[in-house]
């Protein structure tokens, strides 16, 4: 699962430098959730080019929810998209229970 990720992450970057690009997996691959916080572009590239339960392994559903901002979603092409990540959001926080406590 690792090795067919971490393929997709560098396609996704295809328009990265090579030496920069092999860095910039590492960093997603070790943190996700905290380099798509820093990095709203790559966040966008990777709605774009990941498949919906690639991306639930790689953030998790409750990062997912609190990166899906409205900000971030209005910048995704085309309105389709937004649309399905805008009610991807909505779903995921109304069946994602809160942490207790």
């Amino acid at each position: 699962m690792a090795i067919g990720l971490e393929v997709k992450l560098k396609a996704m970057l295809w328009d990265v430098p090579e030496n920069q690009r092999a860095e910039i997996v590492g960093k997603i691959l070790s943190d996700p959730v905290d380099y798509f916080k820093n990095d709203d572009q790559v966040f966008i590239k990777a709605l774009n080019s990941l498949g919906w339960y690639e991306l639930i392994r790689l953030v998790g559903k409750q990062n997912l929810v609190n990166l899906l901002t409205d900000t971030t979603i209005q910048k995704l092409f085309p309105i389709q998209r937004r649309n399905y990540y805008f009610n991807a959001r909505r779903l995921l926080s109304k069946y994602t229970l809160p942490l207790p406590g």
